[in-house]
This record gives C-alpha cells, sequence and structure tokens, in this order.
C-alpha cells in the first residue's frame, strides 16, 4: 500500500474537534475587537488558548508518530509547553505585577506535570490495565533530574530569604543558575538519545502526511502566539475585578491552560498500557520547564528590562519538592497502581485548594 493511501489525513472526529475550536478562537478575537470585560476576555481566550494547545497535541503527536516513542515524547513535551512558554515571555515583557505570574508559572507547570498528568496518566492506566511495569531505569533518570530540578528552583528562593543583600544579588544568582540549566537539560537529552529505546510503543502509523502535520503546527503556533497576548492583557484586570490572586493564577490556572495538550496526550497514550511513553511525556514537559522555560524566562527578563528572579514562597517550594519526590519513589519502584495516581492526584488538589488563599 502506498504511503499516500496509508495516510488518511484529518478524521471526522478531529475535524469536528477544529472547527470548535476554531469558532471559539473567532469568538476572542470577536471580543478583544468589541472592548468587552477583560474577565470574559481572559476566560474565553483561556479557553481557546486550551484549544490550540490541544491541536498542537494533535499534530504533535502525528509528526513524531514515526519517530519513536522517545522523539515523540519530547516533541510532544516542546510543543504541549509552547503555549505556556509564549505566555510566559509576553508576561515578563509586559512586567508589573505579571512577573509574578510569569514566576509562579514555572512552578506550577513543574507541579502540574508531576502530579496533574502523572497522576491522572498512572490512574487511568491502573483502572484499565490494572498493576502496571515500566522500565525504572528511564525512570529513574527523570527522576533524578527533577531532583536537580527541583534543588536548582529552590537554591535562588533560600538564598533571597538568608542573604541580607539587595535583590540584584538574587538576579545575579538567578542568571548563573539558569546558564547551568541549559547546558543540564542539554546534557539530559544527550544522554536521553544516547539510551537504547526500551518503549513497545508502535510506530510508524501516522495518519497524516509530515506536510500537513508541519502545517498544522505552523497555523496553530502562530494563532496560539497570537490568542496568549490577548490573555496576557487581561490578566492584570482579571486579578483587580476577581481578587483572585496571581499566585493562584500563576501556579494553576496558566499550567492548566498551557498544558491541556500534554493532559490529552499522556492520559490518552497510558489508558492503552504503555506507561514509559505516558511518563515520558509528564517528566520530559515538567524538566523542559524547570530547566528550558525557566531559563527563556529568565533571558527575555533581561532583555526587556523586567528581571525575573528565582524567589518563590516556601509554600510553592515545600509543594515542587514533595512532588519531586513522591515522583521519585514512584519512579524507582518499575511498577505503579492507580491507587498510587490518586496519591498524586491528591497533592495536587490539596495544593491548588492551599494556593487559592494565598
Amino acid at each position: 500500500m502506498s504511503e499516500q493511501a496509508q495516510k488518511g489525513g484529518i478524521n471526522r472526529s478531529e475535524g469536528i474537534q477544529f472547527l470548535v475550536i476554531a469558532a471559539i478562537a473567532v469568538a476572542a478575537f470577536a471580543l478583544v475587537l468589541a472592548h468587552v470585560n477583560e474577565v470574559v476576555i481572559f476566560i474565553v481566550c483561556g479557553i481557546a488558548v486550551a484549544g490550540m494547545a490541544h491541536v498542537l497535541g494533535l499534530a504533535t503527536e502525528q509528526a513524531g508518530e514515526a519517530a519513536g516513542p522517545r522523539v515523540s515524547a519530547l516533541l510532544n513535551a516542546t510543543f504541549g509547553n509552547a503555549a505556556e512558554l509564549i505566555i510566559v515571555v509576553l508576561a515578563v515583557r509586559q512586567g508589573g505585577e505579571l512577573i509574578d505570574v510569569a514566576r509562579y508559572s514555572i512552578i506550577g507547570s513543574v507541579i502540574g506535570n508531576v502530579l496533574l498528568i502523572l497522576g491522572a496518566s498512572l490512574l487511568v492506566s491502573g483502572i484499565k490495565n490494572g498493576r502496571q511495569g515500566f522500565s525504572a531505569a528511564i525512570a529513574g533518570v527523570n527522576a533524578t533530574m527533577l531532583l536537580l530540578a527541583t534543588v536548582a528552583l529552590a537554591l535562588p528562593t533560600l538564598f533571597n530569604g538568608l542573604s541580607h543583600m539587595d535583590t540584584g544579588a538574587t538576579v545575579n544568582l538567578s542568571h548563573g543558575v539558569a546558564i547551568v540549566m541549559v547546558i543540564l537539560y542539554a546534557a539530559y537529552l544527550f544522554h536521553a538519545f544516547q539510551s537504547p529505546e526500551e518503549s513497545g510503543a508502535a510506530t510508524g502509523h501516522a495518519r497524516w502526511s509530515t506536510r500537513l502535520a508541519l502545517a498544522v503546527l505552523a497555523v496553530s503556533a502562530i494563532i496560539t502566539g497570537v490568542l496568549s497576548e490577548f490573555l496576557v492583557s487581561a490578566i492584570e484586570p482579571t486579578i483587580e475585578q476577581t481578587g483572585i490572586s496571581p499566585v493562584f493564577i500563576g501556579l494553576i490556572v496558566v499550567p492548566l491552560v498551557g498544558n491541556i495538550a500534554e493532559h490529552f496526550a499522556a492520559v490518552k497514550i497510558a489508558a492503552k498500557g504503555d506507561l514509559d511513553f505516558s511518563m515520558g511525556i509528564a517528566f520530559n514537559s515538567a524538566l523542559q520547564v524547570a530547566l528550558a522555560v525557566t531559563a527563556v524566562a529568565v533571558l527575555a527578563g533581561f532583555v526587556f528590562g523586567h528581571e525575573l528572579a528565582l524567589a518563590f514562597g516556601a509554600l510553592e517550594i515545600a509543594v515542587l519538592i514533595a512532588a519531586a519526590v513522591v515522583a521519585a519513589f514512584i519512579a524507582i519502584s518499575g511498577k505503579a497502581t492507580w491507587l498510587e495516581g490518586l496519591e498524586l492526584l491528591a497533592i495536587y488538589a490539596i495544593a491548588a485548594i492551599a494556593f487559592w488563599y494565598v
């Protein structure tokens, strides 16, 4: 059978999803042009960005299908984080209170990937497939990297709390940490691709052509960028009108909007019984935010003149450490059940309630 015959393009279900998401995006554009209430714009743009992130996820899944589970997991994480990266950079560019939103969203995304995405994946996989095994070697490396990333994010906070110098010292330390993070992430990728592929996920069954997948990626990325601009512009008025704190918006709302692609991809793959691939998406996404997106955010602060110091609150760091430690215990076991997934989700729910009252 020829390649053209094998690739059927966008199916009916995906077509309906694309039409619905496109309608929401058009509605968001219309609301912005009509200058309606910023809270309404924030909500609709948030839904639209989440929808576009889902489209990015579908296109990424098709683009990486033939490349193997490791490359697919990396692509899912990279394009799944695209919406959040855009939002963080735009927030840093605007400065002011949005610097806090950008800073908190870094921690919130790591927590969301480790607790919410990984937890939901283990829960669904356990309910559908029972106790599942996975590569403890690969998961252990990912968990160790996550612990190291947690230390890198926590040290500037500890330094800021103990140091009697001005915040400029913390900013300078953040610059140094960002450089180390980039080097560490590059080393992590090099190590990952030097190791043998262990996942048994099927590959080479992409329904879309490469040209179609790349076209959808390009168009959806552009639309996501524009919608993210609208979303970021509406954050401060939304905070003022609703009283919701920048902490909650940064830690919970922005990561949920930006990580919807990983949610769908990781949980769907976990339901099929491939925990290696699913956990790879969750860990890759968390590490990419903790190491790469953090470095980009710090660089953006330097470029735009709105320095972003990696100084977080004690509560955020405590939840981040708890998430990394629990994930490490699960990773080294090589097996997981639905109960462990539920435990991760429970920690996330408790953290979200706590962040609401901060």
